[in-house]
């Protein structure tokens, strides 16, 4: 009998749970199709049984949306009664009676709701979204007023404050809360360019963006003796890419705090990754021109070389006089800080600048020996000088002397990156002198290379030998392009542009004629033609849709508007379809990654 009757009410206990759970499911359903009196019938049903958060808060904008104001003014009071110490029911209460047009318990209700906050961080933060919710932007700022009144120091409230003022579409009250912040504590201006960071920059509004300026020029003439300002006002130049007036800023900081220039080295640092050379080129020179004996100079002097350097190779268009200009300074430099393993990049760049530019081969290689041969140098820093020695040897024509040196590299560094790429550069001699078998050999051993990109090169290469070399007649096609890229290599671009047409014209293979299109592409923007390339990139995605390379191409000519074009709207936009069309492409992942610096917060996720 006992055992029947606890069967019996278990049997009911389990159908109440179900009635319930079913009950709560058809009124949310109910209150999604935004069917309230529906909804309403079953929320009176499971809220007293089951009165949780949701379902209050469910309960009650099915009420306030079919002006049953009554009961919810009920439900709402029953809730104070439990949780008196909850701010967050003012807020509905006080909702209530403003769709009810009761102006005075309105500002009552939402006046005591503040008046509640404890000091806690977590509640103010949640009363403040409540109000935003809300769009009562004015209390929102009231409670986050409150709220560092109530903690001090310990947490300023900047980015809520700030999000309030935006709301309201005030940027100057938001800058000006931002700005007030840092003269009570300075530390908090990570906190502060994170707010900003959608507000300057070439991707805000212009007037926002004057806005910012005016009034941190503002703070720093009201606070000359807070470097915070100054900082700050900098980092905002940087975003602008306004590189020439916050290389001002830099120098005054750094006179004003005599901090040795290291604070130009780095801004040095960021010019050159932004490709703003002629910046970086001064910030280096200001550092120099303290002496000697200022701190940093031996790392100065190496920095400005390497920029100018890349100043002259990557613009495309050079003169020999300014070759030979930049070779002198380099002689100079080295004279000055004498052959050591401290200045080996040095010598590692002018051994460059003589043999692929000035084709001084003979001069170069002396270089990279005496690099090979120093004394004190790090086992990886001699086996990347025994590479470029190769490569001087490759392009002075001493092929097997070469391909020695690579594969002493090679046998050196097993597993390791520069191991694998000697290996690669190894393949691409057999390439190169026609030796197709044993060059795909090596290739596809490459294909699980550690190096991604390694990897990746050696698979694309080996496509175009196996697919060229397939019947004897093809191969002739391949061998004329081997012998054209060699020419790129050794940066003989006049004869590759000649050459290239040629071999279009004979090979047999789609994959050839995408690899020439590309070619043209590389040669037009070694020589700095970029629109010339952006139209060989754009030939290759529409010619050979369906092709090995269109993703390439979109990736190259985002890179192209973004680092040489220095175009970040076109460049993302660029980046964009490559992520929507290519989401397979070897480019994704840095694409991706660039996407996201670009548009920032700005712009819904690409995936």
């Amino acid at each position: 009998m006992k055992r029947l009757f606890l069967i019996c009410f278990l049997a009911c206990f389990f159908q109440q749970v179900y009635s319930q759970t079913t009950d709560e499911q058809l009124a949310y359903q109910y209150y999604q199709n935004k069917q309230y009196d529906k909804a309403i019938v079953y929320y009176e049903k499971v809220f007293p049984k089951k009165p949780s958060p949701d379902n209050y808060h469910y309960y009650l904008d099915c009420l306030l949306h079919t002006k049953d104001y009554k009961t919810a003014e009920k439900i709402i009071k029953k809730e104070l009664k439990q949780e008196p110490e909850n701010s967050i029911l003012l807020v509905d209460e006080g909702m209530l009676y403003k769709l009810e047009g009761n102006d005075k318990q309105t500002k009552d209700a939402f006046a005591k709701a503040i008046q509640k906050l404890p000091a806690d961080r977590d509640k103010v933060l949640e009363l403040g979204k409540a109000f935003m919710d809300e769009k009562e932007f004015d209390y929102a700022l009231q409670t986050y007023n409150q709220g560092k009144k109530l903690l001090g120091d310990s947490y300023p409230f900047v980015s809520e404050i700030g999000a309030v003022y935006k709301a309201q579409g005030n940027t100057a009250a938001m800058v000006d809360s931002y700005l007030e912040t840092l003269a009570l504590s300075p530390t908090f201006i990570q906190y502060v360019q994170d707010a900003l960071q959608l507000s300057v920059g070439n991707y805000a509004d212009e007037t926002q963006n004057t806005i910012v300026k005016t009034e941190l020029l503002k703070y720093i003439q009201r606070y000359p003796d807070k470097d915070v300002y100054s900082e700050l006002l900098i980092w905002m130049l940087l975003q602008l890419k306004d590189y020439p007036n916050a290389l001002v800023q830099v120098k005054a900081l750094d006179r004003r705090k005599n901090e040795g220039g290291y604070r130009l080295m780095t801004f040095a640092s960021t010019c050159v990754t932004a490709g703003a050379y002629d910046p970086a080129i001064q910030a280096y020179q200001y550092v120099i021109a303290r002496g000697p004996k200022g701190d940093n100079y031996a790392q100065a002097k190496i920095a400005q070389l390497n920029v100018m350097y890349l100043k002259l190779t990557n613009g495309g268009t050079y003169t020999q006089d300014e070759l030979a200009g930049l070779e002198t300074k380099y002689n100079q430099a080295l004279s000055e800080l004498s052959k050591t393993d401290a200045s080996i990049s040095l010598m590692q760049q002018l051994a460059k600048l003589e043999g692929f530019y000035l084709h001084h081969d003979s001069i170069a290689i002396a270089l990279m020996q005496e690099a090979v041969n120093m004394p004190g140098t790090s086992p990886q820093t001699q086996a990347r000088c025994r590479m470029e020695l190769a490569d001087l040897m490759l392009l002075d024509g001493q092929t097997w002397e070469a391909s020695l040196l690579y594969s002493k590299v090679e046998q050196g560094f097993k597993e390791e990156p520069i191991g694998d790429e000697a290996k690669f550069k190894n393949a691409t001699i057999y390439y190169y002198t026609g030796n197709f078998k044993w060059a795909q050999a090596e290739l596809n051993i490459l294909r699980s290379a550690t190096t991604k990109l390694i990897a990746n090169d050696a698979m694309a290469l080996s496509l175009v030998v196996s697919d060229n070399t397939q019947d004897s007649a093809m191969e002739p096609a391949l061998l004329l392009f081997a012998h054209v890229q060699l020419l790129d290599f050794e940066n003989y671009e006049d004869s590759v542009s000649i050459l290239l047409d040629s071999v279009y014209n004979i090979s047999g293979t789609t994959t050839l004629k995408e690899e020439v299109l590309m070619q043209r592409a590389s040669v037009a923007e070694k020589k700095g033609d970029y629109q010339k390339a952006l139209g060989y990139y754009s030939d290759e995605q529409t010619v050979y849709p369906d092709g090995m390379l269109p993703d390439k191409a979109l990736y190259l000519s985002a890179k192209l508007e973004d680092t040489k074009l220095h175009d970040e709207k076109k460049a993302a936009e660029l980046y964009k379809q490559l992520i929507l069309k290519y989401p397979g492409s070897f480019y994704i992942e840095e694409t991706r990654d660039r996407y996201r610096q670009l548009v920032k917060d700005d712009a819904p996720p690409v995936n």
